[in-house]
């Protein structure tokens, strides 16, 4: 099953993050493409929460939010975010830093379209990370524009869409039975990655 959209070319490290998703996939891994992603309050204040890789390319990794909810906020407020990847079977993780910045509406728009309809509706029903009275109350939102938009194409809300993080830094981990795992950083320094091994 090919869980993501991998576009041309790219260097080296963008190659290696596709290659070891791949890898967990052939593992068997429970959604490989999982990673954690880290945020900062104006108060510089870390949260950190799982989402989903839905396309990695020569350019970044493209995730969707609502912009308006907590983890949207704190990126438009501060583009500097980190990523991480672990995938207990292979033994290896992925760190990620770098900057995001919102996709384009029509790519936010074409991948709305893709999604079930199920999750079209909760993405216009729910304003993420928002106080709420009960889940009942949620439940009937989205029942009321089931019902009023039956037969319908839904369109995209404006406060929905994607990120995409492009790094600056990745670290590549393997773990090693005699605690010596093995550590490779790739720097883009001057639009150009430097490799260098780390100390565990």
């Amino acid at each position: 099953m090919d869980l993501y959209d991998f576009l041309g070319t790219s260097q080296e490290p963008l190659l290696e993050i596709h290659s070891w998703i791949q890898e967990a996939n052939e593992a068997s891994v429970g959604l490989p493409h999982a990673m954690n992603l880290a945020t900062v309050d104006s108060n510089g204040q870390p949260s950190s929460r799982m989402v989903l890789l839905k396309s990695l390319s020569d350019t970044g990794l493209v995730f969707f939010t609502d912009y308006e909810g907590k983890k949207g906020q704190e990126i438009i407020n501060n583009k500097k975010a980190a990523l991480n990847f672990w995938w207990a079977k292979t033994n290896k993780q992925i760190r990620i830093e770098g900057n995001c910045e919102k996709v384009s509406k029509q790519e936010s728009d074409d991948y709305f379209q893709l999604r079930p309809r199920i999750s079209q509706i909760s993405a216009k029903a729910s304003h993420q990370s928002k106080e709420i009275e009960t889940y009942e109350g949620l439940a009937k939102i989205v029942d009321e524009i089931k019902n009023s938009n039956e037969g319908k194409k839904l369109e995209r809300p404006e406060r929905w869409g994607g990120f995409i993080l492009k790094p600056e830094l990745i670290e590549f981990w393997i773990d090693q039975k005699d605690r010596l795992h093995r550590r490779k950083l790739y720097k883009l320094v001057d639009k150009k990655w430097k490799i260098s091994l780390l100390a565990p």
